[in-house]
């Protein structure tokens, strides 16, 4: 757990930039996280050892810190305490001797001060020389850039690429923020770098702008500090990175083209009271279900699992959001959950956003229809679009580790079949459809609440209120496992979820993920739960998504069902009695011949094709054979050769089953 925070206690009064100011930057120790707090508290550096988190973008630093008070989503600071930059803090300012800079050169400074004999504002300064003629001598030139702006280290990725520089920069309130910057928004007239700094409070002179990047670039620093280009676990493995804050490492920062953190991973309100909640979803298997989805991103990793995750389904008004945002308070506030009303570029971006956490989708019948498919496919590969850049070579491919919570009325093959598609098994178990009614709406027991509306009030209050600590705790308590394995305790949960075929014992191992993560939380007293609660809410799920599933493969009973569907179709139109002469009243599908078990029909290959839709005709045999339906056949083959008004033909005998062939 996390025992201390060292924090930057300010900022220097006076910083020549000659070099720039890597001493600012403290020098954490190796401690891993021992005890639970706020990661995104600031409080003074009091010289104790380095902490397993620091903070990353979005994370204020006070001009004062002694004068902190730590709230439970992050610092706050009395405004009547903070440095004022507008105004003058009084007549004695420090004087800088133009003499002994050695210019040109850039200045930082926090408070006011005087230079060549005028009062300047805190910021960055550009001092610089004019080179003199024999009429006119040297004159001594400062220029103002932007409010206070240290450059504390450089950044770059564990393989040695995607350099930034780590920046630390007071807005108009007086506030501290850090920001990892890339590199690359300095490219270009670097408007979209000072878009961001303008909208996190950096005030720039618009004369001299121009002079921000020069300012950023003129010296390399010497302090070397490890990039994450995206949330989750780092490449070893040894610390997890959120966008405002790393766990169990000082020496890692977020690097991103913006400092600001909408829709991140983030924490706000009070840690007890959201286990008060938590306690609450005990004895209603689909909220307890919603919080143990996103509590296994983490693991995914630590089990070489992939993405995927849950879909509520149900009639509108049962409480299918409200399970959303229970599940979503594990990692953030109400901006962290989104809706299906997206492009599949979209949720790409969002998915790179937030890998190792949970991507929480709420109504399904806000997606396009024709899109669904590839958006499932895509956020369970974990693999975005190969995209060509302006000079034709491959850019950097998004990729995440992540699991879905998601809601809506209908499934995923409703939704897909109004697109004109059909689902395909790989879709179905990447994202299982769940029925979510219970005998309360989504709720079996209703505690002390008065009806299942006051229940669903409270859970969406209080998860807007109190939210992202337990991910954080989750997270903690998994480093502190050590090299636990992982692997091993899931296969032994996965032995209590029964399964007939592949895709169930597929299903049946999301859900083991599940319970496991569940069962953690558990016993780390994250979650207020009796131990075993959170295993058996999954295998109450779990049954009810294989009583929806049924037994056998998911493509045996597309094919089945088609085949099925084209008989009661066409059977009076395209088929003819084999021993009569009649022809058919559309294009011939065979002919038919009744016996005493019923009637049999007899398919030419071309007409199979057709009832078996987009799947392999080789694959529709082995549904066909497999599913018993091929009543006569020659040997070593699933066709018969049939005499048809003396002409012999290769056909195949088909005797649908009454009980079978529905998806």
């Amino acid at each position: 757990m996390i025992e201390s925070l060292e924090k930057f206690s300010g900022s220097p009064k006076n910083q020549n930039f000659n070099t720039p100011p890597f001493e600012s930057l403290p020098n954490h120790g190796e401690a891993k996280p021992k005890e639970s707090r706020n990661p995104l508290d600031i409080e003074k550096s009091k010289g104790t050892e380095g902490t397993g988190v620091t903070t990353s973008n979005g994370a204020a630093f006070s001009g004062s810190p002694e004068k902190n008070t730590e709230g439970t989503g992050g610092t706050t600071t009395d405004l009547n305490d903070a440095t004022d930059p507008l105004h003058d803090s009084g007549e004695d300012l420090e004087k800088i001797d133009i003499e002994n800079l050695k210019m040109p050169c850039f200045l930082v400074k926090d408070d006011w001060f005087s230079m060549g004999g005028s009062k300047c504002k805190p910021g960055v300064w550009h001092c610089r020389m004019t080179e003199g003629t024999e009429t006119k001598p040297p004159a001594f030139i400062p220029a103002r850039i932007c409010s206070p702006l240290y450059i504390d280290g450089l950044t770059n990725t564990e393989d040695g690429q995607l350099f930034g520089r780590l920046l630390r920069y007071r807005d108009s309130l007086g506030r501290w923020h850090m920001w990892a910057m890339p590199m690359e928004l300095l490219r270009g007239s670097c408007e979209e770098l000072r878009g961001e700094l303008l909208a996190s409070g950096v005030e720039i002179e618009q004369r001299n702008r121009a002079q921000l990047a020069d300012y950023l670039q003129w010296e390399t620093p010497k302090k070397v500090i490890t990039a994450a280009t995206k949330t989750g676990w780092t490449q070893n493995g040894g610390a997890f990175v959120l966008k405002d804050c790393v766990i169990g490492a000082d020496n890692v920062y977020f690097q991103s083209e913006s400092p600001l953190s909408e829709g991140a991973a983030r924490t706000g309100g009070n840690y007890h009271e959201w286990r008060k909640m938590a306690g609450f979803c005990e004895g209603n298997p689909v909220l307890m279900v919603s919080l143990c989805v996103p509590l296994a991103a983490p693991l995914l990793a630590k089990v070489g699992r992939d993405s995927g995750g849950v879909h509520w389904m149900g009639d509108s008004s049962i409480g299918k959001t409200t399970a959303l945002c229970v599940g979503s308070s594990i990692w953030g506030g109400e901006d962290f959950k989104r809706t299906w009303r997206a492009t599949g570029n979209g949720l790409e971006g969002v998915a790179a956003q937030l890998s190792d956490t949970c991507l929480c989708l709420d109504e399904i019948n806000e997606a396009d229809p024709k899109e669904i498919g590839a958006i499932v496919y895509s956020l369970g590969n974990g693999v975005g679009k190969t995209r060509a850049s302006r000079i034709g070579a491959a850019r950097r491919v998004h990729r995440w580790r992540l699991t879905l919570l998601s809601t809506g009325e209908r499934s995923i093959g409703a939704m897909m079949q109004e697109g004109g598609k059909q689902a395909k098994a790989g879709q179905l178990v990447r994202l299982l459809n769940i029925p979510a009614a219970r005998q309360f709406g989504i709720f079996d027991t209703l505690h002390d609440f008065k009806d299942g509306r006051q229940m669903a009030d409270y859970f969406k209050a209080e998860s807007a209120k109190h939210f992202g600590h337990a991910g954080v705790k989750f997270v903690e308590h998994i480093i502190n496992q050590g090299n636990a394995d992982f692997g091993a305790i899931l296969a032994q949960i996965e032995t209590q979820f029964g399964h007939t075929d592949s895709q169930a014992a597929r299903a049946a191992s999301r859900f083991a993920l599940y319970a496991m993560a569940g069962e953690l939380a558990i016993e780390a007293g994250i979650l207020p739960w009796e131990q075993g609660a959170a295993l058996d809410a999954c295998k109450t799920m779990f049954t009810q998504w294989l009583t929806l599933h049924g037994s056998g493969a998911t493509e045996d009973k597309q094919i089945l069902q088609g085949i099925n569907d084209y008989i009661l179709k066409f059977g009076d139109t395209r088929f003819t009695d084999k021993g009569g002469e009649h022809s058919p009243k559309t294009e011939r599908a065979g002919w038919y011949t009744d016996g005493p078990g019923g009637r049999v029909y007899m398919l030419t290959s071309a007409a199979l094709k057709e009832a078996g839709g987009n799947y392999d005709f080789n694959r529709v045999l082995s549904a066909l054979d497999g599913a018993g339906w091929i009543v006569e056949r020659d040997k070593d083959k699933r066709s018969k050769k049939t005499t048809i008004h003396g002409e012999k033909i290769n056909l195949y005998w088909v005797k649908p089953d009454e009980d079978g062939g529905h998806a």
